[in-house]
């Protein structure tokens, strides 16, 4: 496998990058549209229902931890992308329906027949924060700098389907030949490598927003990280930052749907604190609350809570590097004696987001159905007393067969983990002492200690670590491990090399071999899929959420008296 300078794709679920929001009464917005036609823009009405909308519009909002950069092309923080996505105006937006697309920077899409060739069209009229016009230069310019060879983008691999961006990115082809061309004055043509169905998915995805070709020149590698270094398409702009503290949005009246634009101001407050985060909700300070498994039955009954999904799954990675974990017998034991089903029910208070796969529900399969339901349960676990005995004879296999104990086991690796996943851990902690009569010490970890331990390889067991994605295909939920070059298994990377060759269910079809085959070394366990709850102040009207890419959209929120 060809080692890439690419990050951990990985989203660490246990952060407070919140994942899903829904807000009751939501305003009416542009209708949905199929890949191959646009909707209508989404508007926000005056107020919901008749209601009057109240004088103060201003929503405030949370994030657990400080953006390392507001550049799209250059984030990998989910908590980040939410509010990326309210300053940098997608090249197309989800459809407020939940399926296909709706206009943003560009307001047509088309696709060739064979899903090589897809052309977008820039709207007349569309303008930076500053005033000055967004450009189809602008966005080519924008895959030139991510792509570039000198920057050095550790994010570029989203952008590989692209014909030879993995190519120019590597130094081997000029920019000539990469598959992005300025059509006219207001169209951009993307050539892909091979047949994508789910590039229009791609567009509306945060990461695809371009940047002011201008400011990218001065600011370089530094854009997104100060206020004064973001320059804004969409329908906000940041007019404040204090560092580990707080940011600010305002409306963007250079917007090009600014008339429907009913806030005037996004307060965002950065903390991890949940005492803080409920004191902050309960007078009134914070327009919405993320609500734990512990303070869900107090808002069981509550009008506003809305219960969202999400396309992301989480798991605990094992580091086959580590002398213990790179023993295949002691990882199945281990994952074995996890309890999804316990775990899902007393930690996550919902049985039913037990994971047996790494690609969650609501993800194309063959002819267009579910791949989960398709591909099955694949991991067994303790769920099954008989897995338990074979589960302690696994591990006692392993142990023998590196010469090794318990008790040097116990000493040879740690659990590694969040703050706010300390919870998680320790029931896992717990399951393995019960089944395997092991006790693996827990350690928690900052996340910005964490990152760079995952990047680099240094981790021993990661629990709370997890996986989205900005498309509805199997390949946003798996080829994470062939671009992060970890793990390099004869028949998976013939398999992986396969897969980019194909199309349609055959495609498909190796993509299933590709998750059984993973899911059977043990590498990856799946825990849960993801589900959130969420309660408003009562006030609070139109907040969009999507099932996958970035999570809440505020263009369409409103304050009502």
């Amino acid at each position: 496998m060809k080692k890439r300078m690419l990050p951990l794709l990985l989203i660490l679920a246990m952060t407070l990058s919140l994942a899903a929001c829904g807000g009751k009464d939501a305003p009416d917005g542009g209708q949905g549209a199929d890949q191959n036609g646009p909707g209508s823009a989404a508007t926000a009405p005056a107020g919901p229902g008749g209601e009057e909308l109240a004088d103060e519009q201003v929503f405030h909002y949370y994030t657990g931890n400080e953006p390392s950069t507001l550049d799209p092309w250059m984030n990998n923080s989910g908590a980040a992308s939410i509010i990326i996505a309210a300053i940098h105006e997608p090249m197309l937006r989800p459809s407020l329906e939940g399926e296909g697309w709706e206009p943003g920077l560009c307001d047509s899409y088309e696709k060739s027949e064979d899903a090589t060739v897809h052309t977008l069209h820039l709207r007349e009229g569309a303008k930076w924060q500053d005033g000055t016009d967004i450009t189809v230069e602008d966005i080519y310019n924008s895959y030139l700098r991510v792509l570039n060879p000198e920057l050095g983008s550790s994010m570029a691999y989203r952008y590989f389907p692209i014909l030879n961006a993995e190519r120019f990115y590597m130094g081997e082809v000029p920019a000539g030949e990469l598959g992005v061309k300025v059509l006219d004055g207001n169209r951009i043509q993307f050539t892909t490598a091979k047949p994508c169905d789910y590039f229009v998915d791609m567009m509306t995805a945060d990461s695809f927003a371009p940047v002011q070709a201008a400011a990218a020149g001065t600011f370089g590698e530094m854009y997104g990280t100060d206020v004064d270094k973001v320059v804004a398409s969409g329908p906000f702009k940041l007019t404040e930052w204090t560092h580990q503290h707080s940011l600010v949005l305002e409306k963007n009246e250079n917007y090009w749907d600014a008339e429907n634009v009913k806030l005037e101001k996004l307060d965002v407050t950065i903390t991890v604190d949940q005492n803080t985060i409920l004191g902050m909700f309960q007078n009134g300070e914070l327009s919405l609350l993320k609500v734990s498994n512990e303070l869900l039955p107090q808002y069981a009954e509550d009008p506003t809570l809305e219960t969202d999904s999400r396309l992301m799954v989480t798991f605990i990675e094992f580091n086959p590097k580590n002398e213990f974990l790179a023993n295949k017998n002691i990882r199945e034991a281990l994952s074995i004696a996890f309890d999804r089903r316990v775990y899902a029910q007393q930690v996550m208070h919902n049985e039913h987001l037990a994971a047996y796969g790494l690609v969650p529900y609501g993800v194309k399969g063959l002819d267009g159905g579910d791949f989960r339901e398709q591909n099955g349960n694949i991991v067994a676990d303790a769920s099954d007393p008989a897995e338990i005995e074979r589960a302690r004879q696994l591990l006692a296999t392993g142990l023998e067969e590196l010469g090794r104990t318990v008790e040097e086991l116990q000493a040879g690796f740690t659990i590694q983990c969040l703050d706010s996943g300390k919870t998680q851990a320790q029931a896992i902690q717990n399951m393995w002492k019960t089944n395997l009569g092991v006790e693996m010490p827990v350690s928690v970890v900052d996340f910005n200690v964490l990152l760079p331990m995952l990047m680099e390889g240094t981790f021993d067991c990661v629990i709370g670590g997890g996986q989205d994605s900005n498309y509805r295909d199997p390949e946003g939920f798996m080829n994470f491990i062939y671009e992060e070059g970890k793990w390099d298994d004869p028949e998976y990377l013939a398999l992986m090399e396969k897969v980019q060759t194909q199309t349609g269910d055959e495609r498909i079809q190796t993509w299933m071999d590709i998750e059984r085959l993973v899911l059977e070394n043990f590498i990856y366990i799946p825990q849960v899929y993801s589900e959130n709850n969420w309660v408003f102040q009562t006030n609070v009207r139109g907040v969009q959420i999507f099932t996958y890419g970035y999570e809440f959209d505020f263009k369409n929120v409103c304050i009502v008296k």
